[in-house]
């Protein structure tokens, strides 16, 4: 077989094929022996028909194709594995000549993986912010368990202060019409300044359970439904009641109610958990900063389409995120922030691509292979988020070619940082205000941002049900703290 090799831009290489014209008629009469054991014609035993009654039967032009399916990737994993190629594409065949008689010919495209000249790896000195436990960190948490038990019941008579939750119906209307999804019934609201749409909590202070009376706001100017931004809004509000929550004390009697023995015993739990999560945190860090030093001392040029492909699978995912939670996708992509996150998307993919590279050179570079039993934990783990047969995940070579993946990427990011040289040094205290020049909407804004934004409730409803939903500060630090509070309870019976 005669090999040829072309290079195309930064990382395409075109091949050429040409195989023997005996070999490539020895396949055609393998494909026809195949074919006739799985055909029956009149006349014959299974198996035992003469070639030119096959053909007449098929067709050759099916035989040839039958004779490809099974020739044109062994010829092309042969060819690859001679040429000592590192392909990451399935080979594209754009020509293929094959005449009983002549020799096989075909044309292939396909990427291979970039060159990559490693800077030093071994022996990085990197300083690293470290994660300490705050001061109040443990009161923070105990009140978050306490929050996670607190209950709400009816007020019946007193006027609406702002803080308190109340129920209430409404409809709203613009210009004198009705809004599309502008009508809501039992509605649970918490009131705080600046909620729902501006003005409007504020409107309903004051007010009585069990009366009506409307609410004048206006819609902002950036607000995701364009007819509706900047416009007056009138509501129709039928207040149904005033719920007060109550939160119960920090003390024994709360350490027990969540399956501790007693109060001690629940801030053990709570510290232990606090001081293993800033460990993690530092691990993450060291790792974060050794991975992004060998990565910055390396030279590679990364070809568009790698980025472009990860960049897709991003969005995929992104995609996926959207319809698992019940949110339309189309109407994120015909938003203003749609082209802000794939952007953001592709600077993602570049970096993920460019780590991936480099980090994949250190694994060859060190000889680092994958034994068998090394990925017996990662099995056990889709095993049992999946609930499936430990035989089908195992036999399963593109999910067993993706655990080795993960595998080798954790053990060549432990040696790299096993070899390090790291020094924790105090984290600098960051001040939001005038003259900041932290990215507000970096990471923590922009695509959640744009995820609310797509949110799939009516209009009005939609934004009085996302507020609703919103907590203060100290809610969203006892739903971190929920998944202690049920290992406390298992931990208390035993």
């Amino acid at each position: 077989m005669k090999v040829t090799l072309e290079r195309e831009g930064k990382n395409i290489i075109r091949m050429g094929l040409e195989l023997e014209s005996d070999k490539a008629d020895k396949a055609y009469e393998l494909a026809c022996r195949q074919l006739a054991g799985k055909i029956n014609i009149p006349g014959f035993r299974r198996g035992k028909a003469p070639r030119n009654i096959i053909e007449k039967t098929l067709g050759v032009d099916y035989i040839k194709r039958e004779a490809l399916e099974r020739l044109v990737p062994e010829l092309l994993t042969r060819a690859i594995l001679d040429e000592n190629l590192d392909v990451i594409t399935e080979p594209e065949i754009d020509n293929c000549d094959f005449e009983l008689g002549a020799p096989l010919k075909l044309n292939a495209k396909f990427e291979v993986r970039p060159e990559v000249t490693l800077g030093q790896y071994l022996g990085i000195s990197a300083e690293v912010p470290e994660a300490v436990m705050p001061e109040d960190a443990l009161d923070k948490a105990l009140q978050s368990v306490a929050e996670s038990k607190s209950s709400m019941a009816p007020v019946p008579d007193r006027e609406v202060k702002m803080g308190d939750t109340v129920l209430m119906d409404f409809e709203c209307k613009v210009d004198g019409e009705v809004v599309e999804g502008g009508k809501a019934q039992g509605l649970l609201l918490e009131l705080r300044e600046g909620a729902f749409l501006e003005g409007f909590c504020e409107q309903v202070v004051g007010k009585m359970p069990n009366t009506d009376f409307e609410v004048e706001a206006k819609f902002p100017p950036a607000y995701r439904n364009k007819e509706l931004a900047g416009k007056d809004a009138k509501f129709s509000v039928s207040l149904k009641e005033i719920r007060e929550r109550t939160i119960p004390d920090v003390n024994e009697e709360l350490a027990k109610e969540v399956g501790y023995e007693n109060l001690d015993q629940l801030k053990d739990f709570l510290k232990e958990r606090i001081q293993e999560e800033i460990k993690q945190e530092n691990d993450m860090r060291s790792q974060r900063a050794v991975v992004d030093a060998v990565v910055a001392q390396a030279k590679v040029d990364i070809p568009e389409t790698m980025i472009e492909r990860e960049q897709q699978l991003l969005m995929h995912q992104l995609k996926r995120y959207f319809e698992q939670t019940g949110q339309p996708f189309e109407e994120f992509e015909r938003s203003e922030e749609f082209k802000g996150v794939k952007d953001s998307k592709f600077e993602e993919a570049k970096q993920r691509v460019l780590t991936s590279l480099v980090l994949g050179a250190v694994v060859r570079q060190e000889k680092m292979t994958v034994q068998d039993e090394e990925m017996t934990p990662y099995i056990a783990e889709l095993v049992q988020r999946y609930q499936v047969p430990v035989e089908q995940v195992a036999r399963n070579e593109e999910v067993r070619r993706q655990i080795m993946e993960e595998v080798l990427t954790n053990k060549v990011v432990e040696y790299l940082v096993s070899k390090a040289n790291i020094k924790f040094v105090e984290e600098p205290a960051h001040e939001h205000g005038p003259g900041c020049e932290h990215d507000h909407d970096h990471e923590h804004g922009k695509e959640d941002k744009a995820k609310a934004k797509a949110d799939k409730k009516p209009e009005a409803k939609k934004e009085a049900e996302a507020e609703a939903d919103k907590k203060p500060a100290k809610k969203a630090e006892a739903k971190e703290e929920e998944k202690p509070k049920e290992k406390a309870g298992k931990k208390g019976k035993s």
